[in-house]
């Protein structure tokens, strides 16, 4: 009897294979023409280490080099080596174009519309080879607006072995994808997809679990929860369902009926309109509880528009509570390329978007969910969370200043922001085993701000929060009014960053990237009016980046500036650690993506007589643990000083700015594997250590402050300077 084995790619990219017990898992993908990177086939070189999510494996053989007894406990395995028992869930570190497999495309057509309340329907699809379709509940498909170009990402709402396939879409006036579906999808329509994708998916129940859902969000959540009832977790969980007003409500009554067949599930829900009928008014984190959260022993899984998913990850924040695990997914509204935006009922914004630091309003009864209302009267009830185009914040409004905010409740964000570095580098606070110096410091730290606040004397932390707390960076609008960017490295981080600013300050946007997380900037980038479009390559090939260029060109006929912003750590490890394959890794990371950019583009900027390059290095050219990264930005510099002089003679400027430690919110698509072993957590430590501690300012600094330098360099304000590289850094000259 075989096994299924779900491999889920960095950049999102899942795929299912078969595998028969006798047959290890690098043979089974090779059999299903994904090849899994690999250097010897004989567990000694490491290079095809993945990280298994779900099941059990027999390992195979493997030695100490390949994989210490440390990863091995962790989970990590040797797909050239381990054999399955059961069937998995394993993260494989390479992209799927490495691993020469891409999204899988296919077709189906359309089964039923349903209209489940007045802003949402649900659409069924059939396919004909329905049980090659695999994916992990959570996942989403991109599928193309029949008659259009334009592709949407929705999740999916049913069972994993379901005949037909589920979706929730979100009607929104002028939308390309509600447009079809409200007013021409018939069954039997034809449909084309692509996925499944995303790292957003159940794994499996080792705690209590807490799950939030918001508007459409609710689609993953019911894919999760058809999954618990096939297999009831051991551990409590606790679901969550919020909205914006009465008129949304969907799924009311299935959720109910999954309270009743899991035995240790509960849920509540909660409308946010202040004239709802429901029997809580508020926002979903009203309705969390501390036995909910369980001092942070809990696995987190939410989902829904950007403001929500914030809201909630401040609301964390504040109560102090570092979650186990914690897996998000935003969803962006997006309409049709040229539609005006739908105009917002005057009563919604304020229900849909709550500050994101607000405190949570208190719900009318806080009682849990007993009885179920008749089906028909279900949408008065529970609704699902609206998200207007109009919505969304403006890109150019940067971060709130929280002018009416206690210092004490932005103090209680930034220790436990600590906090989330505690429990990645060294034993939680009540581990058996002491913390390492810097826990202890961030724990003394919020000891001292706790006794501050009883004592209602909050000077000594407000003033010194005023010298340090940088302030959100004005826009210029129209600096780059009618100027063509391209930007490389667009959806995550510093780049996705650098395109708000860009967008915010008049841009004609070409973004490339290699995840289709790319689609969700671009939708947002749409939401405020702004011009942007995407092209989805990988980067560190010379393809993936004349992909790019010759996109930009196809565009707009020519490319003013271009801004390479790919690079990152992978691994953080003494040198003598890294193998040969993680070296050349970490220089395809770092390197390549930029040295093949400036040479995709160099001769059309050539052509057109100018032009402005801007490459992001990094002061991490002198530092611990990360060798090969340094060499990568070592040489990103290098390409700058020298490309710089011979490019000047043709007008183009070429300059870079070197980021040191920055805030950021966790990737959607990780770099590399996270620390799994106390002694790659204290690797990563020293690197923490040295990066604040050489800041003069003794702090990260953030991604606004990055995108501004960055801008700066590639707007005619930095006309005069060349061939150099920007610390931006605190103070820290790497």
């Amino acid at each position: 009897m075989s096994h299924q084995v779900v491999l889920n790619f960095e950049d999102g990219v899942s795929r299912a294979i078969d595998c028969d017990p006798d047959m290890t898992i690098a043979d089974a993908a090779y059999r299903a023409r994904i090849n899994i990177p690999f250097d010897c086939r004989d567990g000694a070189c490491g290079t095809c280490k993945a990280k298994c999510d779900a099941g059990e494996f027999d390992p195979g053989f493997f030695i100490d080099d390949a994989l210490s007894r440390d990863e091995a406990a962790a989970g990590f395995c040797l797909p050239c080596q381990m054999k399955p028992l059961s069937d998995l869930v394993l993260q494989i570190s390479s992209t799927s174009e490495l691993a020469k497999t891409g999204t899988q495309s296919w077709r189906g057509e359309v089964a039923e519309v349903i209209r489940h309340s007045p802003t949402t329907v649900g659409l069924k699809i059939t396919m004909a080879d329905r049980e090659r379709l695999t994916f992990q509940p959570g996942q989403y498909v991109n599928i193309t607006v029949p008659g259009t170009d334009q592709v949407r990402s929705y999740s999916f709402s049913n069972a994993a072995d379901s005949a037909e396939l589920s979706f929730l879409i979100k009607i929104t006036p002028g939308g390309a994808m509600s447009t079809w579906v409200s007013e021409r999808a018939r069954p039997g329509d034809r449909l084309e997809f692509s996925g499944p994708l995303g790292s957003f998916y159940l794994r499996p129940v080792k705690r209590r679990a807490l799950l939030l859902a918001g508007g459409t969000g609710l689609a993953p959540i019911l894919a999760m929860l058809h999954t618990l009832a096939a297999k009831p977790p051991e551990h409590p969980v606790h679901l969550v369902y919020g909205a914006t007003t009465d008129d949304d409500v969907v799924h009311l009554a299935d959720l109910a009926d999954f309270a009743e067949r899991i035995e240790n599930l509960t849920f509540d829900w909660c409308v946010a309109d202040e004239r709802t009928t429901a029997p809580n008014q508020g926002y979903v984190m009203s309705l969390i509880d501390a036995e909910h959260l369980a001092g942070g022993d809990v696995d987190v899984y939410l989902c829904g528009p950007p403001p929500m998913v914030e809201a909630v990850r401040g609301w964390l924040d504040e109560q102090g509570i570092a979650p186990a695990s914690f897996h998000f997914e935003k969803f962006t509204v997006g309409r049709a390329h040229g539609a005006a935006p739908a105009e917002p009922t005057p009563a919604d914004p304020p229900a849909a978007e709550p500050a994101p630091h607000a405190p949570a309003a208190r719900p009318r009864v806080a009682a849990r969910i007993a009885t179920v209302p008749d089906p028909d009267q279900a949408h008065r009830l529970a609704g699902q969370r609206m998200l207007a185009p109009d919505d969304r914040r403006p890109i150019w409004s940067g971060a709130p200043t929280g002018g009416g905010m206690a210092a004490g409740c932005a103090e209680a964000r930034e220790l436990h922001r600590f906090r989330f570095a505690a429990r990645d580098l060294g034993p939680a606070p009540g581990a058996a085993r002491p913390l390492d110096r810097r826990a202890e410091a961030v724990a003394a730290r919020a000891i001292a701000g706790q006794a501050v606040f009883a004592a209602a004397d909050r000077a000594p932390l407000v003033a010194p929060r005023r010298r340090r707390t940088p302030k959100p960076v004005t826009p210029h609008p129209g600096r780059f009014a009618d100027r063509v960017v391209l930007l490389t490295g667009a959806a995550q981080g510093i780049g996705a960053a650098v395109a708000r600013r860009l967008a915010a300050e008049g841009a004609d946007l070409v973004l490339a990237d290699r995840s289709e997380v790319l689609h969700e900037l671009v939708d947002e980038l749409a939401g405020a009016q702004a011009a942007a479009d995407p092209v989805l390559a990988d980067l560190e090939t010379w393809q993936g980046a004349t992909a790019a260029v010759d996109a930009a060109l196809a565009r707009h006929g020519r490319i003013d500036v271009a801004i390479h912003t790919v690079g990152g750590t992978i691994w953080a490890k003494p040198y003598q650690h890294y193998t040969p394959a993680e070296i050349v890794a970490e220089l395809n990371r770092s390197l390549m993506p930029t040295l093949w950019g400036c040479r995709a583009v160099a001769p059309a900027m050539i052509d057109a007589g100018g032009g402005v390059i801007v490459n992001v290095s990094s002061v991490a050219t002198r530092g611990v643990h990360r060798v090969p990264y340094a060499a990568a930005k070592g040489g990103v510099n290098a390409i700058t000083a020298s490309l710089a002089m011979e490019l000047a003679p043709h007008g183009i400027r070429v300059s870079a700015t070197a980021p040191g430690g920055t805030q950021a919110p966790p990737r959607r698509i990780p770099r590399g594997p996270a620390p799994a072993t106390e002694t790659e957590r204290d690797w990563y430590a020293a690197i923490v250590e040295q990066t604040t501690a050489s800041s003069l300012l003794h702090r990260y600094g953030t991604l606004d402050e990055q995108a501004a330098a960055i801008c700066f360099l590639a707007s005619d304000e930095a006309s005069y300077i060349t061939g150099s590289v920007l610390p931006v850094a605190g103070g820290d000259l790497g």
